[in-house]
């Protein structure tokens, strides 16, 4: 469904990714991993088109994404990025009816507000409807982006550190409403043991590169966290998911 072949991108002369390929198949999710600053999020700012590559070749189902119209693409891909920046006071129903401008034939279209109820239901939040976003927590306020996310009707979604900044309830909240929506998805984690227990294919990322991809199996090993991390650990087997298990020492 995607595919990133020989994604190279620089600023100020300096290299900040080299020869990245990456393959999505549909209704798979994929995860990025790698410490910080080695280039993570700048992989997805070039696949949505925040930034723009100084070579290589970004597709969505066999078409270059510079080929698409900015509502042709949104129809193709939702996007939750790192930072959202919502500072004006919207209520939770605007947020979600926000992901059907790629459908609508301008500002003055009636929305289906079934379609954004139904999304809200999806994510357990339409009984918010018409709370203030700006007053929710930070694991609410991912659920109704993640409902945008979903009236969009996009295939693909692409994921930034979805779980930042949550505690551990939400974090395995949102990461089970991932798996369940039954959507492609390409995910930057930053915790390796919510990698290894929900992504099906992984690629890791050091200083712009990709030095490792595979299952969680392949990629979770003493020895390949070492080399990508610079840490000691001992991995073990889930004793209920039967995933890699990471313990830092």
């Amino acid at each position: 469904m995607l595919k990133v072949k020989n994604l190279n991108f620089s600023i100020d002369n300096i290299e900040i990714l080299k020869n990245i390929c990456i393959s999505v198949k549909t209704k798979k999710n994929i995860g990025i991993i790698g410490p910080n600053g080695c280039g993570k999020s700048t992989i997805l700012k070039n696949i949505y088109r925040y930034l723009k590559s100084q070579s290589g070749l970004i597709t969505i189902d066999d078409i270059s994404i510079d080929n698409y119209k900015p509502k042709e693409l949104a129809k193709k891909m939702a996007v939750l990025a790192q930072n959202q920046n919502i500072n004006f006071d919207f209520t939770v129903e605007e947020i979600v009816e926000m992901g059907r401008y790629a459908h609508e034939k301008s500002i003055f279209s009636i929305y289906k507000k079934d379609e954004i109820i139904s999304a809200l239901k999806q994510v357990g939040m339409e009984h918010m409807k018409d709370r203030s976003f700006l007053t929710l927590s930070g694991g609410e306020m991912q659920r109704i982006l993640i409902a945008r996310a979903l009236v969009q009707k996009s295939d693909l979604l692409i994921l930034d550190e979805p779980t930042n900044h949550l505690d551990i309830k939400y974090q395995l909240q949102i990461m089970n409403l991932i798996k369940e929506i039954d959507k492609t998805t390409l995910s930057v984690i930053h915790d390796m043991n919510i990698a290894s227990s929900y992504c099906d294919f992984i690629y890791a990322i050091k200083n712009g590169e990709v030095v490792a991809q595979g299952t969680p199996d392949e990629i979770f090993t003493e020895h390949n966290i070492y080399n990508i991390f610079d840490i000691h650990c001992k991995v073990i087997k889930h004793p209920t998911k039967e995933t890699p298990l990471i313990i830092f020492l």
